[in-house]
């Protein structure tokens, strides 16, 4: 049996973020708490399994979860303009060095760098107003929900829990098997579907090996195709923004370039990962009982989120 996540820590790091964001929505606090809300809705679903629908804990983590829902929609346009922007600050740091093979970025390309940057900090702070308004609406309720939600639980949660890993791999089986021909097309829902495998993988990650390996490798997936999403977003926004600026010595056509070698990389390493693990599927098993360990599988500190959510 393996140690319980401190869900009641993840709970309390959540309102603090929430807290954060209500006062002043950085960047690295919109990201930590929108990747939070996620996975704890997975690992608090997971845990809840065996409640019947109508018991108190199922219907306050209903509650919970569909405004955690709603949340995550309000922070989503501030988290993709923050990513916009860290991107074209990369981008624009490789302009007194180019990679070998790779041109320098021309002076067109920066002026239009200059340009879409000047758009998304306008846009960024008309989301960011909207933010605010919808977390000075909520925030209360998001807050009690919460707390219902933990003492609901508390009663009930299991004090050891089986390895996730199987069920994870298990998910991770039927996404490859119905979307089996990645490509451009599907390869963003392909990245938010293996969100809740890795999430509940994650769970187990400390104190079984197999749970460990695979958190590896479908964090390794969530970055890449990540990435490719991120720059692929970026050219469509660029397109819309430089109108009439798609020039070859122009940002677009570099965008575009990065996209596509990002996504090259990412279903890369899909491939290399569905066909390391979903061999013997069916035969994927619980591994043994183990001691439980002094780390937790499922908690990370306030600072652990924030470094994450810098990446």
């Amino acid at each position: 049996m393996l140690p319980q996540p401190k869900w009641q820590q993840q709970l309390e790091i959540w309102r603090t973020f929430l807290a954060q964001c209500a006062r002043k929505p950085s960047r690295r606090s919109v990201h930590a708490l929108r990747s939070l809300t996620l996975r704890l809705q997975v690992e608090l679903e997971h845990s809840l399994r065996k409640q019947a629908a109508n018991s108190a804990a199922a219907r306050a983590f209903q509650h919970w979860s569909k405004d955690g829902k709603k949340l995550r929609k309000a922070l989503e346009p501030v988290r993709d303009a923050d990513v916009h922007l860290a991107r074209l600050k990369s981008l624009r740091n490789t302009t007194g060095e180019a990679s070998e093979g790779e041109k320098q970025l021309s002076h067109r390309c920066i002026r239009e760098i200059d340009k879409l940057e000047d758009r998304l900090r306008q846009q960024r702070k008309v989301r960011v107003n909207k933010l605010m308004d919808a977390i000075d609406a909520r925030g209360k309720r998001l807050n009690g929900f919460s707390k219902e939600l933990e003492a609901a639980l508390a009663p009930h949660m299991p004090s050891r829990m089986h390895s996730t890993a199987p069920e994870a791999l298990r998910i991770f089986a039927k996404l490859t098997s119905e979307l089996s021909n990645l490509d451009a097309g599907n390869l963003h829902a392909y990245r938010k579907r293996l969100k809740q495998a890795r999430y509940l993988v994650e769970i187990s990650a400390m104190a079984d090996p197999l749970a460990k390996r695979l958190a590896a490798a479908f964090k390794r997936i969530h970055y890449a195709a990540g990435e490719w999403h991120d720059w692929q977003e970026l050219a469509k926004k660029a397109g819309r923004v430089l109108s009439g600026h798609g020039e070859q010595d122009g940002l677009i056509p570099v965008l575009e370039t990065l996209a596509e070698k990002a996504l090259h990389r990412a279903l890369g390493q899909c491939r290399r990962t569905e066909t390391r693990y979903l061999k013997n599927v069916s035969d994927v098993r619980p591994l043994p009982p183990r001691k439980p360990v002094a780390a937790d599988p499922g908690f990370r500190s306030e600072n652990e989120y924030l470094k994450v959510a810098t990446r």
